[in-house]
Parts: C-alpha cells; sequence; structure tokens
C-alpha cells in the first residue's frame, strides 16, 4: 500500500474518522494505532505481525533500563536492543546475498528505518536522556506509526511517546498544513519524480551508450532531482498523513541543493538519517585533541561509509559513501585551519554550483545497479558529444518546474497554510479528492515505488 496510492488515502480517511470520533476515550485512539499499524504492514505481508514481538523485546529493556542502575546490567539490556534491531537489519539485508535468491515477496519492507528508530529509544534510555513509557500499547503505536515505518523519516521514539502521551490536537491551520503536505507529495512524487524516471533517467542509465554526453549529463540532474522529489515527496505525504492523526513528524528536507558545501548539504538532505548518523555513530567514534583533523575525518569516513552500505552492501554505495564521508574531512579541515569571512554572493554561488556538481558525480554510483555501469556513465560524459535530439519538451518543461519549486522559499508554503486555514475543512478535503483524482489522470502509469523503500 504506497504512501501515493488511493487505497492508502481510503485507509487513511477511515482511521482519521474512526480515530477523532474517539477523540474523548485516549486510550482508544492508542489501540486504535495500533490496529492501523497492524493493518498496514499485513497489508505487505502477515510475516510483519510479528514485528510487534521485536518492538517489544524493546519496550522491555526500555522497562529494564529505567530500573536498573548497574552498569553491566545495563549494558547487558542494550546489547539485547543492538543484538534485535542490527541483527535484524544486517538478516534483511545479507539474507538475498548468502542465498542468491530474492526474499522481495517474503519481506517487501527492508525495516531500516523500524529499526534506527527503536535504537533512538533504548540507546536514548541508556545515556540518561529518556524516561521509559509504561504502556506497552503506546509504545506499538509510536513504534509501528504507519506513515513512517516504510521510508521515513525517522523521528525520536522520545519525541514521538511524548506525543501519544498527550491530548491529540487537530487544529484548522494543522488540517490545511497537512492536506497542503499531501498535495505537494503527490505532486512532487507523482508529476515530477515518476515523470523524470520514465522519460528519461531510467532510459539513459539502463542504456548510456544510446545516448550523447549533453543527454547523460541531463539524466544525472535529473536523476538528482528525481531522487530529491521522490524522497521529499513521501516524507510530505508521512508528514500530513501523521498531522492528520495528531503527530509532528520531523522536516526531512530544506532545499538541500542550494547548499554551500557538502556539510550543509547533509544538515538540509535526509535530516533525521544524517541526524542519526551524527548523534548514534559519528559522535560514539574517539577523536582525539592533538589530530582533530586526522580523527575527525577519520570518523566521519567511516560514518559515511557505513552509511552508504546501510543502501545496499555493493561497492557502489560504498564508494558514495568513501566519496561524502572525504567531501566532509575536507571541509572540516578548510574551517579548521582557516577563519573563513561569511563569502559574498559570488562565493556562496560558486559553493553551491560546486557542492550541488559534487553532489551529482557521487549519484552517479548511487543510481547506477553496478560499478561497471557507473563507470560507462562517466565514460559517456567524456565523449563530448552535445546533441539533446531525445530530450523532449515535456521533459524540459518538468525539469524547469522542478528546479523552481526545489528553490522556492519555504515561507511561500507557510503562507499558503494559511490562507488555506480560512477554506471550511470540508472543502479543502474535497479540493484534495479532486487534485488526487487529477494526478492519478495526469501520471497515467500510476505510481512508481518509491525509491527510500529498498534501503
Amino acid at each position: 500500500m504506497a504512501l501515493s496510492s488511493a487505497p492508502f488515502f481510503a485507509f487513511l480517511a477511515a482511521v482519521c474518522l474512526v480515530f477523532w470520533l474517539s477523540v474523548r476515550a485516549r486510550r482508544l485512539q492508542i489501540f486504535l494505532l495500533v490496529l492501523a499499524n497492524l493493518f498496514f504492514l499485513a497489508h505487505f505481508s502477515l510475516i510483519f505481525l510479528a514485528l510487534p514481538l521485536a518492538a517489544l523485546v524493546d519496550y522491555l529493556v526500555g522497562r529494564g533500563l529505567g530500573r536498573q542502575r548497574n552498569s553491566i546490567v545495563r549494558r547487558m539490556l542494550l546489547g539485547v536492543s543492538l543484538a534485535v534491531n542490527v541483527g535484524l537489519l544486517l538478516s534483511l539485508k545479507l539474507l538475498p546475498l548468502l542465498t542468491r535468491a530474492s526474499w522481495r515477496w517474503l519481506l517487501p519492507l527492508t525495516l531500516s528505518f523500524y529499526c534506527f528508530q527503536s535504537l533512538t529509544y533504548t540507546i536514548d534510555l541508556y545515556l540518561g536522556e529518556l524516561e521509559p513509557t509504561r504502556s506497552p500499547l503506546t509504545y506499538l503505536a509510536g513504534a509501528l506509526f504507519f506513515p513512517s515505518i516504510t521510508a521515513g523519516p525517522i523521528p525520536r521514539m522520545g519525541n514521538l511517546l511524548r506525543q501519544l502521551s498527550s491530548p491529540f490536537l487537530l487544529t484548522n491551520e494543522q488540517g490545511a498544513e497537512a492536506l497542503l503536505l499531501i498535495g505537494t507529495g503527490l505532486v512532487k512524487k507523482l508529476l515530477i519524480a515518476d515523470f523524470l524516471a520514465n522519460n528519461l533517467v531510467d532510459r539513459i542509465f539502463d542504456t548510456p551508450a544510446l545516448y550523447s554526453s549533453g543527454e547523460i549529463l541531463l539524466g544525472v540532474y535529473g536523476y538528482a532531482l528525481q531522487l530529491f522529489f521522490d524522497f521529499s515527496g513521501y516524507t510530505d505525504i508521512a508528514r500530513g498523513a501523521a498531522i492528520l492523526l495528531g503527530i509532528e513528524l520531523p522536516e526531512n528536507f530544506r532545499q538541500p541543493y542550494l547548499s554551500v558545501n557538502i556539510a550543509e548539504f547533509w544538515r538540509r538532505w535526509h535530516i533525521t538519517f544524517s541526524e542519526w548518523l551524527r548523534d548514534y555513530l559519528f559522535d560514539f567514534f574517539p577523536k582525539r585533541r592533538k589530530f582533530p583533523v586526522l580523527s575527525y575525518s577519520y570518523a566521519f569516513l567511516l560514518t559515511m561509509m557505513l552509511g552508504g552500505l546501510w543502501h545496499g552492501l555493493s561497492w557502489n554505495f560504498l564508494i558514495w559513501g568513501a566519496l561524502h564521508g572525504l567531501a566532509l574531512g575536507v571541509v572540516f579541515a578548510w574551517k579548521k585551519r582557516r577563519t573563513v569571512p561569511s563569502p559574498a554572493w559570488w562565493g556562496k554561488l560558486l559553493g553551491s554550483l560546486l557542492t550541488f556538481h559534487f553532489v551529482c558525480f557521487t549519484w552517479i554510483f548511487f543510481r547506477a545497479s553496478t560499478l561497471p555501469g557507473a563507470l560507462q556513465i562517466l565514460r559517456g560524459l567524456t565523449r563530448h558529444t552535445w546533441s539533446f535530439a531525445n530530450v523532449t519538451l515535456p521533459v524540459a518543461v518538468v525539469f524547469a518546474a522542478a528546479a523552481i519549486l526545489h528553490s522556492l522559499p519555504s515561507s511561500w508554503f507557510e503562507r499558503a497554510t494559511r490562507l488555506s486555514a480560512r477554506v471550511p475543512f470540508w472543502a479543502q478535503g474535497l479540493a484534495m479528492a479532486a487534485l488526487i483524482l487529477l494526478i492519478q489522470t495526469l501520471a497515467g502509469r500510476g505510481s512508481a515505488p518509491f525509491v527510500y523503500g529498498n534501503f
């Protein structure tokens, strides 16, 4: 049940209706969320109905960490949580490699986002930054929260549990924001990301020898836009669906391709994942004060290589992660050794152009299915043939619209939210239903799977 599909919105509408009819019984609302989570997981595969058992292990570990003060026992409890979540994550990554068979029919979700979210709970408890919840139903409502479990964003369990323990609210402005987020996400996914994938990116990356250097370069740019609009579109829909249930999920993207350096890029791209890597991986690597540049660069490299391997156990993802790790080390060393004043507008523009093209270069390894395939794209770029005969006018129009939409100030969305809040909620709902039908009609082929649903 993809978040961009009509069945999902029918499911969401039914859940919201029953959820808000039970507004005076918060425990019943929590129970309904748990049932909705289980139904959503069962729709992918009945085997996911066993996932609450893994979640209950973390719940019990949390109760133990809340009571125990003995450091050895606390480490053992944390080790149980790490074994369950990391073991689940590794098994789903390694099974296809070890058995040389496809397991997608059995485990269509990789559960990476579930594992990362669950670890925020037990690690924060171990560090003493959180109090455990006493309610197993509240924990299951948060740990298996259906809008974000398939591809994020990755909320901190502590924040989710605080919201689940408070009265649920849905104001007119929040409702308007939710519907605008869902509508924006559908436009991003179906009208931009899928269109670029079907009409430009997939064709060029599948058969690069048939295209000129200029067309391959546009394909690389197109993939950068496709990936952003696909993933940020999913995030918008997930955040909108969560708001309709009285839950605020964290922001995950903030105009990443306008970043002036790679460190800023990772503060704007997949924000919840980069913060997870920083707080639960990078910060735990040892760093020496005598050699800060060397030790920090080493930590950046290891962190990003592991982040790359999370996307898939292949040379391509390892190279992608290593390139970003090296770039982060270079930026850190530059800032450490020089007192750099705030750059003028032309300096920011140059930095943004360099950062964007570096990111696009690394996306080649991210997108190509094999290392030879990535090298073939790179060789195609060096042929210096600049024909654009295969680029159609609709592709150029969508390309330009995507670039403009990415660069729009966030204040425009906030202004649109305030204006929409003045419209009756039933009118907003009808407008959203009409938009969904229009988008699905224009999209034609239907919705392709979300890219990050594979990770």
